[in-house]
């Protein structure tokens, strides 16, 4: 049956999953650093070690927990109780991180810190690399992939729009509408987002108790040559270029946004959430568009219109300010959430393909490695746009203390850089790796017989 006429539940009961990843990724990397600076007074720098620290950590995790997942054998298959575990754990960590009080004793205060970073980024990984693995075992078809990642598309802009608009808006209101001092009110937004984020994830578990799973497959093979089966993949290794690239881009962006919001256009932290819902809007209303030209050109050519988009969108930083009215500031969110609908779509759409395209190379069932090794890159690009924008901002003489409109010139400059210069540097970099990439429908068919699918 042809993917349009298809629809299977199951596929949305992964995909909400994707909200509580998307909850997690979006609110930590807007305000994560700004907590730490801004409200706990950590310099940018060793703030931004701090995430930097905990992100490495995570991305050595990665591989490990998609060579677990491989292995484990239970009834609810191979990679459905880790979503369990990880889903109650990431959203019990995630609020911890917010109820970290300001200490005297700073370094007690970065022991703590650290030690927040390190829990949360343990049971993200313990949900995340099996998540990712499941579309390749749950689904053949290469066109009903990409419908069903139309829905995990759908719901990464939900959790975009809490997460960038609703989040960083939260402290405002509790502090206004409930009286709540600064740190108590970053409390409370942690304890929310925690819930939400645990909520999604946890039904994930339950929405998917029909899916389709694959069972271990047994070899002898020595791990150097797995691992050079691996690194002869050329589409993965583009993917993972790619992938870091215009990940680090996001992640600048995001870690960025409030700081340009109060410090270049001397607006409250709350005014992120029209750029929040111009953003959520035009990706809800664009996804059809994006699936529908997927299907009659490619994956790559979605991502590489999306990719020219957002290069030349983000150009536009230059132009903003204090002066600028905030309808403009709405229609950059409108533009840049055209852009990120296709991009998402299409890099969510082409790991799977990847990882039958292993498959049929190898007869091997890897689908955790290659989740563990996507989720590994995702977690370095993280990584460093945490230390690189931190320690750029303390060497362009950004002061904590300092209230907006008294910034130096320098600091300033360094908060633009970071919201426009990094982006169009990174996307040039993706572009490069597109250019190479050539996975399609034809080549992914004509790429040996599937060994015996369990």
């Amino acid at each position: 049956m042809s993917a349009e006429r298809r629809f299977d539940p199951v596929h949305i009961g992964w995909s909400v999953g994707t909200l509580g990843v998307s909850l997690q990724l979006n609110t930590f990397a807007v305000m994560v650093l700004f907590f730490l600076v801004t409200v706990l007074k950590i310099e940018p720098v060793i703030a931004g070690a701090l995430i930097t620290g905990s992100k490495l950590y995570d991305a050595i995790t990665d591989p490990l927990m998609g060579a677990i997942s491989d292995r484990t054998r239970t009834r609810w298959g191979r990679r459905r109780p880790y979503l369990m575990i990880g889903g109650l754990g990431c959203g019990l960590s995630f609020a911890l991180l917010f109820a970290i009080p300001p200490m005297s004793d700073p370094m007690m205060l970065y022991i703590y810190v650290g030690a927040a970073l390190i829990l949360l980024s343990t049971f993200y990984t313990i949900f995340n690399v099996p998540y990712l693995t499941m579309p390749a075992e749950m689904i053949d078809d290469y066109h009903e992939r990409s419908v069903m990642m139309s829905y995990r598309v759908f719901l990464i802009s939900v959790g975009t729009l809490i997460g960038v608009s609703a989040a960083p808006a939260m402290p405002t209101w509790f502090e206004e509408g409930l009286g709540l001092n600064e740190p108590a009110a970053y409390r409370l937004m942690g304890a929310i987002i925690g819930g939400l984020m645990s909520a999604a994830m946890v039904a994930s578990f339950f929405g998917t108790a029909r899916a389709r799973f694959t069972d271990p497959v047994r070899d002898s093979m020595p791990l150097g040559q797995k691992i050079q089966l691996m690194l002869s993949n050329t589409p993965f290794l583009l993917y993972l270029g790619l992938k870091l690239a215009g990940l680090f881009s996001l992640a600048a962006v995001l870690a960025s946004q409030l700081f340009f919001v109060v410090y270049i256009m001397e607006r409250s932290p709350a005014v992120v959430a029209i750029f929040g819902l111009a953003q959520f809007a035009a990706q809800i209303v664009t996804i059809p568009m994006w699936l529908q030209l997927s299907k009659r050109t490619s994956k790559t050519y979605i991502l590489v219109l999306a990719s020219i988009a957002t290069l030349l969108i983000s150009a536009t930083w230059f132009l903003s300010g204090p002066g600028e009215p905030l309808w403009v500031y709405g229609l950059r969110g409108v533009l840049l959430g055209i852009a990120a609908a296709g991009t998402l779509l299409g890099t969510q759409a082409i790991l799977p393909d990847i990882m039958e395209y292993d498959y049929r190379r190898t007869g091997l069932r890897r689908e955790g490695i290659y989740a563990g090794m996507a989720s590994f890159i995702e977690k370095i690009s993280s990584a460093f746009a945490g230390v690189v924008i931190g320690g750029f901002l303390s060497a362009m003489a950004f002061d904590k203390e300092l209230p907006p409109g008294e910034q130096p010139e320098s600091a300033l400059l360094a908060i633009l850089i970071c919201m426009a210069v990094i982006p169009m540097a990174t996307l040039a970099i993706k572009l490069i790796c597109l250019y190479f990439f050539k996975l399609d429908e034809r080549t992914l068919k004509s790429t040996g017989p599937v060994a015996g699918s369990s």
